[in-house]
């Protein structure tokens, strides 16, 4: 008897803990940080986490601290207050530094196909999961 109390009282705080979590889930969906913001400061924030950094590895400007990095902010900063589109900063960096400037391809011509490649192997690896799956409980069927 003492056992079986003992066990509701274990699953009783699991439900405690799980109710906390779910309520401080559902409130930090109503919270907006970029409330405050203003429009160019958004897009500066959206822009920084979409350029990469040239020297660092696998580092956007947003995470270094390098001088390049900072000097690629000031940039930013500074062609957002001129009136230019995030397009035309974008082709900009690019046309100075390369495709590889830019944390993630583009979505048509060949960084459509880099998008899609991962979903592809994805669907393969499931399919060859499956299949051999389905082999082995046919075989332990007949054993």
């Amino acid at each position: 008897m003492k056992k079986q109390l003992k066990s509701i009282n274990y699953y009783r705080s699991y439900y405690l803990i799980g109710s906390l979590v779910l309520c401080m889930t559902m409130l930090s969906c109503f919270y907006d940080k970029q409330s405050d913001l203003t429009h160019n400061e958004i897009r500066y924030l959206e822009l920084e986490t979409k350029i990469k950094c040239p020297i660092c590895p696998a580092e956007t400007i947003a995470e270094s601290n390098t001088k390049i990095s900072q000097d690629l902010k000031d940039f930013i900063k500074n062609k957002i207050n001129d009136g230019w589109t995030d397009e035309q900063i974008k082709s900009f960096l690019v046309s100075k530094y390369g495709i590889e400037i830019l944390a993630t391809p583009d979505k048509k011509g060949i960084g459509l196909f880099l998008w899609i490649i991962p979903i592809i192997i994805l669907i393969i690896a499931s399919l060859t999961y499956f299949i051999l799956y389905s082999n082995i409980r046919v075989k332990k069927r007949i054993i």
